[in-house]
């Protein structure tokens, strides 16, 4: 199963798919998953788009430029890491439907905004 394989690829994507396919979902979830999905494919274009800049300017510029696309990775593995903490919440059933659900309507939405703020450009 191809899909299988590259759902397993992104951790977000995995956990977005095992919360639409798990029987604790709410309609309100599965569609804040649903956004989700969407939301990290826009930032793995956002990624892959970074990626091809041919950047040019002074070695500390360089070592700037690097610094600062690691940081936005860095604040993209705290989404990561937030939806899988809450997710784990979820399945341990120690959180009820509307804390689960405003969380992770609050997740995506930062995932939703992640690419946005991402607006280098070359020089």
């Amino acid at each position: 199963m191809a899909d299988e394989s590259l759902v397993r690829n992104s951790r977000l994507l995995g956990l977005f798919t095992e919360i639409v396919q798990g029987p604790e979902g709410t309609l309100r979830a599965v569609e804040a998953a649903g956004r989700g999905i969407a939301a990290e494919a826009r930032c793995t274009l956002a990624v892959l788009a970074d990626k091809l800049i041919i950047r040019s300017g002074s070695r500390d510029e360089l070592i700037e430029s690097a610094l600062a696309s690691a940081d936005r990775l860095m604040e993209l593995g705290a989404i990561e890491d937030d939806l899988s903490e809450l997710w784990s919440r979820r399945r341990e059933r120690g959180l009820g439907d509307e804390a689960f659900e405003a969380s992770l309507q609050q997740i995506v939405l930062r995932l939703e905004a992640w690419p946005l703020s991402w607006s280098r450009q070359p020089e």
